[in-house]
């Protein structure tokens, strides 16, 4: 199934549906053929055609799937679909076996709503998150933080998202050489308090520089930051967004549309530049004797107040020149 949405990705369209890309299926409701399509942004869809007065009543779907009725021209008439939308892209196979179990339910009766909502039944464990399941707000607070820094350099180059490199173990979130950003998010304005995880995360690289970025970030109703439309806009614009989802499922978010991972919505409310160095507040090798932490310690996770760390704070011109590096 998964082929034929490949297809009309690649540009075909047929003539009797203008400006859809869908070929039929070889299933049919009392109004007509079934339809896959592709959306704007080339998310699979499904079009079941509906008859005049039809009514569809409500399903369960997560945020897996997206339903509702779309008019489209078909032939000389317009007609209502029932628009059934895959909004997770690796779940698309999954929904391409909805879709056959779907086409087998019209194969027995012609009843279009009916063979959508029993298919989703069955596949409601799939496609559907398991209640309860929830992501600590702070995580879904530092993954906003580091997709805005992302977005950032992806505006400056679409292969930049390569020096994500927190996901992939290192130590500092963004790298690139010699040159290393960690960034730290605070949920509240003025918050200046941040997490430090590890003895060595505030250590630059040999022969090279560490900032810190520290962004302040307030929960509000209906905000622009989330997860889902950050994420949405790193994958449109990477030039290689399988890499990049890889990335994404390593820090726990294999869909960025995940309810789990969205049930935040945030603005921005303050954002500072460090330069991380001997006077920066911190636990680092390079400040025990010897440049060796004391045997017996293993690690440590701390907290710092950037209020005692006004002297290192950058201009904003610094922020940009430094993007411009890690994104080269």
């Amino acid at each position: 199934m998964s082929g034929r949405w490949n297809v009309l990705r690649a540009g075909h369209i047929d003539g009797d549906v203008p400006g859809v890309p869908s070929l039929p299926l070889g299933a049919t409701t009392k109004a007509g053929p079934v339809r896959l399509a592709v959306g704007s942004a080339g998310e699979a869809r499904l079009l079941v055609p509906l008859a005049t007065g039809e009514k569809i009543g409500p399903f369960e779907t997560g945020t897996a799937l997206k339903i509702g009725v779309t008019s489209l021209t078909h032939g000389q008439r317009a007609i209502r679909f029932l628009d059934v939308i895959c909004m997770s892209p690796d779940l698309e196979a999954v929904f391409g076996e909805v879709v056959d179990d779907i086409v087998r339910r019209l194969a027995d009766r012609n009843d279009g709503v009916a063979a959508v909502a029993g298919a989703l039944d069955d596949f409601r464990e799939l496609l559907v998150s398991p209640a309860g399941t929830e992501v600590d707000r702070s995580r879904v607070v530092g993954l906003v933080a580091e997709l805005i820094v992302l977005n950032r350099l992806l505006d400056i180059s679409p292969s930049a998202w390569r020096c994500w490199r927190g996901p992939a173990g290192d130590r500092h979130d963004f790298r690139a050489g010699d040159v290393s950003l960690e960034v730290k998010a605070s949920l509240g304005a003025g918050a200046n308090q941040v997490t430090i995880n590890g003895i060595d995360q505030l250590e630059p690289p040999s022969s090279g520089s560490l900032h810190l970025a520290h962004l302040v970030l307030e929960a509000v109703e209906g905000g622009l930051l989330t997860v889902a439309s950050l994420g949405d806009r790193a994958l449109l614009r990477a030039d290689d967004p399988a890499g990049l989802r890889v990335l994404l499922e390593a820090v726990g978010c294999a869909d960025v549309h995940d309810g789990a991972w969205n049930r935040f919505a945030f603005r921005t409310e303050a954002e500072r530049l460090y330069r991380v160095g001997p006077d920066f507040p911190r636990i680092a090798p390079s400040g025990f004797v010897g440049g060796r932490i004391p045997a017996g310690v293993i690690d440590a996770t701390y907290r710092i107040d950037l209020g005692h760390a006004s002297d290192a704070e950058c201009p904003p011109s610094e922020f940009v020149s430094l993007l411009q590096e890690l994104s080269g």
